[in-house]
This record gives structure tokens, C-alpha cells and sequence, in this order.
């Protein structure tokens, strides 16, 4: 997957930017030495620009700093995800849609994609990416979603050497926070062929905002990096199936006919 990623850039100085982030993290063990010591290392990619990636995906102008989003270009990125996304026409909503790869991805079949991004600079980064594109068929939205309306503070990815174990979250950490608004998914979707929500364990939080609009029984497509015992409860008459890793679809269950 290196090589691929490194052929992604778009031109040389895209190349060379992605091969130093590639070079940073060989190091990472080091950076999660220093964390467990109590002496955290500041991670060199802060000092990167930006970069920009080409796929069959699309075209993709990457945030400069921390985190590989050049790998979401790549044709492994989210696979039976991106498949079933090819086939799925209608309205899809994205929520949790970073920079836009799955938005980007999304929007070739379907006939509107809602795409839902509460951090600002990914928010930023999501709409420019989609001009980039040429897609007239999305809607950015830049809010949190949850159980209620309001406001809500979001932490950004832990900006010291090392893995990162969760992105941007609701999770105190290391990294910059920011208060952003809050809003249910009920109040943003009235009717939904395919949501797709990945909010780094935020979850429960979503589909408890969103019971209105589950009760049209879209297709959907949940990350749950605690696995799918924590979505079962949430998800009523939904069976659940894993689809990508810590990526499950659910759909309607039918249930088994009555014996005659």
C-alpha cells in the first residue's frame, strides 16, 4: 500500500510529502515510549503542507499535519463500503464525513448526498474537495450530531508523536478543542436510503437523535470500534453484518415466517 500511496500524489512535491509521513511513522514506537514516560515527543508531520492525491476515487487535497488521509484514495480504502456504494442510488447521508472520500465516492451513483462534518478544517477540506470534483449533487453541513440540540466540544487528534488510537472525537485529549453546534439527525434527514455514521464512538449518541428517521428503515453502514455488541441494543429490528473492518451494515430483519 506504500508504493500505491506514494504514486497517489499528484505531483512530485505531493510524492515527497506523503514519503515523509511514511518515514515519521516508522518512528511512531518511539513516540509511544516517550508518551508512557510522561514526556511526549511533538510530532514532526505538524511542520507538513498539505497534500493533494488522485484515485479512481477522485481528487483529494489532503489537510496538512497529522493523520494518512492520503490512504483514503486508495483502492483498499473501505472496499465492500465503496462497492456498496456504487450500487446505491437515492439519498445517502454521511455523517462523520471528513475530508470526503466516502461523500466523493458516494455521490457518483447517488442522486443526493448529504454529508454531515462537525470539525472546521475538515469541514473546510470536504467542500473544497468536492468542487474539486464537480459534484453539484452534495450538501455540507458543518455541525456535530447527537441525542439533542445545542453545542458540544470536539477534541482534535493528539498532536504528539505516535499512533493515535482515536481521530477528532468527543473524547478529552491532547489536541485542540473546539465548541461546535449540535444538532439530531431527525432535525437535519427526513428521509434517508443508506446513512453512513462513523463518529469515533459516538455512536449511541447519533442513532439516539435519529429514530425518526430509522423508522424509514434506511440501509445502514455503522463504524463500532467496540464491536457489534454495542450497536445491537440501539438497533431494534436492524441485523447487523460486518461489512469493512470495525465497519458494520445493518439492515431491516424480516424475521423468520411463522410455521404453518
Amino acid at each position: 500500500m506504500a508504493w500505491r500511496a506514494l504514486r497517489s500524489g499528484e505531483h512530485l512535491s505531493d510524492k515527497l510529502g506523503i514519503a515523509a509521513r511514511l518515514a515519521i511513522y516508522t518512528v511512531f514506537p518511539v513516540g509511544t515510549l516517550a508518551r508512557r514516560l510522561g514526556h511526549p515527543l511533538p510530532d514532526p508531520t505538524l511542520l507538513l503542507g498539505e497534500v493533494t492525491v488522485r484515485g479512481p476515487a477522485g481528487v483529494f487535497v489532503c489537510p496538512p499535519g497529522p493523520g494518512a488521509f492520503f490512504l483514503g484514495v486508495d483502492e483498499a480504502y473501505e472496499p465492500r463500503l465503496s462497492a456498496l456504494l456504487r450500487t446505491t442510488q437515492g439519498t445517502v447521508v454521511d455523517v462523520g464525513a471528513n475530508i470526503g472520500f466516502i461523500t466523493v465516492r458516494a455521490a457518483r451513483a447517488a442522486s443526493h448526498v448529504i454529508a454531515i462534518e462537525p470539525h472546521p478544517t475538515r469541514f473546510r477540506y470536504l467542500e473544497r474537495n468536492v468542487a474539486l470534483n464537480g459534484l453539484r449533487n452534495v450538501t455540507c453541513i458543518n455541525c456535530a450530531v447527537g441525542r439533542a440540540e445545542g453545542e458540544m466540544v470536539l477534541y482534535d487528534v493528539d498532536p504528539t508523536l505516535g499512533p493515535r488510537p482515536l481521530d477528532v472525537s468527543a473524547t478529552p485529549g491532547r489536541g485542540r478543542c473546539y465548541r461546535v453546534p449540535l444538532r439530531t439527525l431527525d432535525s437535519l434527514v427526513q428521509d434517508a436510503d443508506l446513512v453512513k455514521i462513523d463518529v469515533e464512538g459516538y455512536e449511541e449518541e447519533v442513532l439516539r437523535g435519529a429514530t425518526e428517521l430509522l423508522g424509514s428503515r434506511p440501509l445502514l453502514v455503522v463504524e463500532a470500534l467496540a464491536g457489534p455488541a454495542a450497536l445491537a441494543g440501539l438497533l431494534g429490528d436492524y441485523a447487523l453484518e460486518e461489512l469493512d473492518t470495525h465497519t458494520y451494515l445493518a439492515v431491516e430483519s424480516r424475521g423468520q415466517p411463522e410455521a404453518s
